[in-house]
């Protein structure tokens, strides 16, 4: 009888394990037994409440009062679209562009202006024949000034505050300048304005004429003007604005939503 050689065990080397790849042993936190965690409540005449930005319960100045209950009553009220369209100013680059156009036709500073009549006078005693001087192309300002030039369609561009108070001043303004195909612009800042003609603030500002040299840069910017403003006349007249709804009545409104549509799916279910 044959004997069958037992088979040899083939044993495997074990790898090393890599020694980057060593478990990290977590260290418990130590944490002192006399100091007892104590979970906070922070409900009414609680505990003291967490830091957090509190300026909306501050009480501001009376202006500033005034100024934040407008902002957020325009949210809240439907605006029908004249007042709305005022919201809508022209884009910054452009906005740019035209006051830099308009920076050269401010006007005479006073001191030029007497300077100016002083050498008419002086021309005068000495009974020096001048002819009349030609009257340089400036810019128009004010409401009643602005809407002559309008009617008589002796303006090339008008330029209107989009923050009039009271708007009613100013609100006529784009609808006539579209019926008489005048271009028409709302920029941001009455003070801006005023800055140009010297005063506090200005509601409005027209520009008649333009120098030669000036004229292509207006031609363009016009054409920019009429694309955004007067030619969306019909997008503007139908657009509404406000109605937009605070975060706790927006919540209250979703909550009964939810609330009826979980009664829908116990009725039909």
């Amino acid at each position: 009888m044959v004997q069958k050689k037992p088979k040899k065990k083939v044993t495997r080397k074990k790898v090393a394990a890599a020694p980057l790849a060593t478990k990290t042993v977590e260290q418990k936190k130590v944490t002192n037994p006399l100091f007892e965690k104590r979970t906070r409540n922070f409900g009414i005449g609680q505990d003291i409440q967490p830091v957090r930005d509190l300026s909306r319960f501050v009480k501001w100045p009376k202006y500033i009062r005034i100024q934040r209950q407008k902002a957020v009553l325009q949210k809240r009220l439907k605006v029908p679209p004249p007042i709305n369209q005022f919201t809508q100013t022209l884009d910054k680059q452009t906005a740019t562009q035209l006051f830099k156009l308009l920076e050269k036709y401010r006007g005479e500073t006073p001191l030029q202006k007497k300077n100016r009549l002083k050498a008419q006078a002086e021309a005068k005693v000495a009974k020096k024949e001048e002819a009349p001087p030609k009257r340089a192309n400036i810019i128009r300002a004010g409401t009643n000034t602005v809407t002559k030039l309008v009617e008589q369609k002796k303006a090339q561009l008008v330029v209107i505050a989009h923050d009039v108070d009271p708007i009613e001043l100013v609100l006529f303004l784009p609808a006539l300048c579209r019926k008489m195909g005048v271009p028409y612009c709302i920029v941001k800042g009455k003070a801006r304005l005023g800055l140009l003609v010297r005063r506090k603030t200005c509601t409005s500002l027209a520009l008649c004429q333009v120098d030669s040299g000036d004229r292509a840069s207006f031609n363009k910017l016009v054409e920019v003007i009429k694309t955004n403003f007067n030619d969306r006349g019909d997008e503007i007249r139908r657009h509404w604005g406000g109605g937009i709804l605070g975060s706790k009545s927006a919540a209250r409104i979703a909550k009964l939503e939810r609330a009826k549509a979980k009664e829908l799916a116990q009725k039909q279910g």
